[in-house]
């Protein structure tokens, strides 16, 4: 009988890195894949998102949350209309649930009622579903619901990418999901260090790369270019998020100077919008502010780029600017130069292509300024291999987790 691997994928970023992991699972003859998303909370209770939700105009909110909720009579409906869910479909994945999870607002209350939310909507799911292991991914706050859930139902936990380090909320989140998982997916040698000083055991510890590496490394990294950008000529890739563990003043801050240092360059650039964390809907109004009272004709703003093309456009941009990880860990393997700002990744591995500053606009400038000179560094592979999604196919065919866990002394 086949083990049943859940993975949840619950936004758009999971997709992209976790493709071969989901691959090698589907491929191998002693698994059995198992995929859930994640959509609005309004697919859900009415009530209950009216009652908690935060939009930023509820006249334009309410038509949505509404069409939501007829939406949500047809399981079916929901996939088809579900934007997440779509993408992992195209990609020739079969879905077997969209849980009602996400509030709507970007501050810190709808981001922690969203995860209250989401353990109801998963216990419900897990239930149903009866995986043999849930597989989590890194350190966003969608799965440490996943993992909270999963442990109290005595379902074995997986965890990807533990035991890095970075700023903000995602670090305390990670190292939690580190706690309540049973099998651990490091991507460096550094990183399975850490796992193991916080009591793992080492036996279910295993060094296999980042996927998101395996993903890359057959890519085709021909890029046909965003908007009005000719990608011909140097461009600068843009993608800043907020800090949710600082004071909104200062988001607001890194947002306004950011948008003067990209003023004063003039250098054509390609502008992402930010993830959904709290404090996105203050860094969001700044960037909104910039696009319509500026129209700075040398930006091309999307809300978002799919999987392979927002790493067609990292491995062509003369220099990555923001805070993501992506360009630390993707960044290093293509030889991108890139600026990281502020705090968000702070102490995160990293290669010699990454230059840390502050949110000051003429640090920020000076330093995208540095790194076009530079240009290109050599191919970085200390983050992986390109295996890593057989890897741990492998592993959890074979792994024999013990429920009850045991502080392992170091």
């Amino acid at each position: 009988m086949p083990r049943k691997i859940l993975v949840p994928i619950f936004n758009r970023a999971h997709l992209g890195r976790l493709r071969s992991v989901l691959k090698a699972v589907r491929e191998h003859p002693e698994l059995k894949l198992q995929v859930i998303t994640a959509g609005p909370a309004a697919f859900s209770g009415f009530r209950t998102n009216l009652r908690h939700s935060r939009p930023r105009s509820w006249r334009l909110a309410l038509p949505w949350y509404l069409r939501a909720k007829l939406l949500s009579f047809s399981p079916r409906k929901i996939k088809e209309n579900d934007v997440l869910t779509r993408s992992v479909l195209d990609a020739g994945f079969s879905v077997e649930a969209c849980v009602p999870f996400f509030l709507d607002g970007g501050v810190a209350e709808t981001m922690a009622k969203s995860v209250g939310l989401g353990i109801v909507a998963l216990v419900d799911e897990l239930k149903r579903l009866k995986p043999d292991i849930v597989l989590v991914n890194a350190d966003r706050f969608e799965m440490m619901a996943v993992a909270v859930a999963a442990s109290y139902l005595n379902i074995p936990v997986a965890h990807n990418e533990g035991g890095d380090i970075s700023g903000t909320i995602d670090e305390h989140v990670r190292h939690a999901i580190t706690k309540l998982s049973h099998i651990h997916f490091a991507a460096t040698g550094e990183s399975r260090k850490r796992i193991i000083q916080m009591g793992e055991n080492p036996d279910t510890v295993f060094t296999v790369g980042s996927p998101a590496i395996d993903v890359i490394k057959g890519l085709d990294t021909s890029f046909g270019g965003a908007g009005n950008i000719d990608v011909s000529k140097p461009y600068l890739l843009v993608l800043m998020h907020p800090v949710t563990t600082e004071k909104e003043e200062n988001n607001i801050l890194a947002a306004r100077n950011l948008v003067a240092a990209l003023e004063d360059l003039r250098i054509p650039t390609i502008f992402l919008g930010s993830n959904i964390d709290a404090g996105a809907s203050h860094f969001g109004r700044v960037i909104k502010e910039w696009r319509l009272n500026k129209k700075p004709a040398h930006v091309y703003f999307a809300k978002h780029l799919a999987p392979d093309d927002f790493y067609n456009a990292l491995s062509g941009a003369a220099c990555a600017v923001g805070n993501s990880s992506s360009f630390i860990r993707e960044g290093a393997y293509f030889g991108t130069p890139a600026v990281i700002l502020g705090s968000r990744q702070q102490g995160r591995e990293r290669g010699e292509n990454v230059i840390e500053v502050g949110i000051e606009a003429e640090e920020i400038k000076k330093a995208i300024e540095k790194q076009l000179s530079h240009g290109r560094y050599p191919s970085d592979t200390r983050f992986g291999d390109g295996a890593a999604g057989a890897k741990i196919a492998d592993i959890l065919a074979t792994v024999k987790p013990k429920i009850q866990k045991s502080f392992y002394e170091v």
